[in-house]
């Protein structure tokens, strides 16, 4: 029997014909980090907020209070979550001017700062609850008032602002300056995050323009430090990692490094890309859960890749960073979906979703595992692909094998739809195993589904493929 898999996980291939040893063409709730040399089942996904949050949430705060705010990308709503995990309407913001969707959101110097289309509101930290009071709309006038994007980070003591292509500011005194940077038209900002002693902005100029720039500006020289263009059409998120910074450009799924002055191709999220499908990072979308950063990838059209919460990272340093699709939402589905928020709070991961006029915030269940977390193998045997072959086993060895769990197998010959196998369990060699006889075999892929019960799951050490 040929071990196909021996416990070192990589995570997505590049594609079912090419990727490093040990990656799969597929990995869906999978969990390849927690126990080094294994994989088991992540933890679900489970709707916590219930039918009170009725909008899609793009922009999300957590709070020195202990309470999380969500803000509407529809509407002036904000909702507030409790530490406790009891959700309310907080507020629905209404402005003298623009549109009243929040498009940035963040707490500075004890107040809470959201900004819609023309108009900075804030309301201090003491008064943001269930029910917030004592709030000042209209606290700020934009000068630009760009309709899409106000992201907003902390630097330096002060909070920055983006608005069109200028960068605001609000400082320890509660001084707000409308253009404490200018970037060069038509570059819009997008999005915002600390770095050092830096901000790095990113910008867009027009989805049908391939060309933008990450700007560095070290928040006290009167012009913005250096710049690096890139062809793609628009940056949308920074994913960071302690100390490393990725930036989510274009929307054909290529994610570059940035390596202190200048961006470097990275890793791309396999798919099939192209005018009429393509996905994206929202910038609320990311987080990092137990030192592995994680980001929700959405849908923009066509469905170029499934759907859901991502981790690019490692177990340790020791291990090469890799990409696979973690977590799926509560709506049980990978496409035509958004993913418009993450949050992590210590163990917990806040996923805010919508699914066609479904839209909800997840929370991670610890009491449950996710029950349909399945992984497919890159194309087998390619070396003997002129050959043909006779398929007589397919075999998991386990570690542990709780009650009422086990492994669904699958096989494809000659890229055919996948058929189902029949398996039996050998508890002396640890292992299930299928033996079946499928001839003329020229090309294969095996699928493994994991079978769950409640909140155990098997944990898998090695797959096997028999053929003669």
């Amino acid at each position: 029997m040929a071990i196909i898999w021996n416990g070192q996980f990589n995570g997505l291939a590049d594609s079912k014909w090419s990727g490093a040893i040990g990656s799969f063409a597929a990995c869906v709730g999978i969990d390849g980090h927690s126990q080094p040399g294994t994989i088991t089942v992540h933890q679900k996904l489970t709707k916590e907020s219930g039918t009170t949050v009725t909008e899609f949430c793009k922009v999300r705060l957590a709070a020195s209070n202990g309470y999380t705010f969500w803000f509407s990308s529809t509407s002036g709503k904000i909702w507030a979550r409790s530490s406790a995990g009891s959700w309310s309407l907080a507020l629905t913001t209404t402005a003298a001017a623009g549109g009243v969707i929040c498009l940035g959101a963040e707490e500075y110097n004890g107040y809470i700062y959201w900004a819609t289309e023309s108009r900075l509101h804030r309301i201090a930290i003491a008064n943001a609850d269930d029910a917030w009071t004592g709030e000042a709309l209209n606290w700020a006038t934009f000068a630009v008032t760009n309709a899409s994007y106000h992201p907003m980070a902390k630097q330096d003591l002060t909070l920055f602002i983006g608005d069109g292509n200028r960068v605001c500011s609000v400082d320890d005194a509660g001084t707000f300056n409308n253009n404490a940077l200018d970037i060069k038209s038509p570059y819009i900002i997008t999005t915002m995050t600390d770095y050092e002693i830096d901000l790095l902005i990113g910008t867009i100029t027009a989805t049908t323009v391939n060309k933008t720039e990450l700007i560095t500006w070290d928040c006290v020289s009167s012009s913005w430090n250096s710049s690096d263009p890139i062809e793609e059409p628009g940056i949308y998120a920074f994913i960071k990692d302690d100390n490393y910074v990725y930036v989510y450009a274009g929307l054909a799924g290529n994610i570059y490094f940035y390596n202190g002055s200048q961006l470097e191709p990275y890793k791309r999220i396999p798919g099939t890309y192209n005018n009429a499908s393509y996905g994206i990072i929202y910038p609320h979308a990311v987080g990092c859960y137990q030192g592995r950063p994680i980001f929700g990838f959405s849908n923009g059209s066509g469905n170029p890749a499934p759907q859901g919460v991502y981790t690019l990272g490692s177990y340790s340093k020791d291990y090469t960073k890799v990409l696979d699709l973690s977590w799926v939402i509560s709506a049980a589905t990978t496409s035509n979906i958004e993913i418009g928020a993450i949050l992590v709070a210590g163990f917990d991961i806040l996923v805010a979703w919508k699914s066609g006029t479904s839209y909800g915030v997840d929370k991670i269940d610890y009491t449950a595992k996710y029950t349909s977390a399945y992984f497919e193998t890159m194309m087998l045997f390619q070396e003997e692909r002129d050959v043909l072959k006779t398929l007589r086993e397919v075999a998991a060895y386990y570690n542990s094998l709780p009650a009422s769990t086990g492994f669904t197998f699958y096989y494809s010959v000659n890229g055919a739809a996948y058929e189902e196998m029949t398996s039996v369990t050998d508890t002396i060699l640890a292992r299930v195993a299928s033996a079946l006889s499928v001839p003329k075999v020229g090309s294969l892929q095996v699928k493994v589904a994991f079978i769950v019960s409640g909140n155990s799951a098997p944990v898998m050490e090695a797959l096997g493929v028999e053929k003669e």
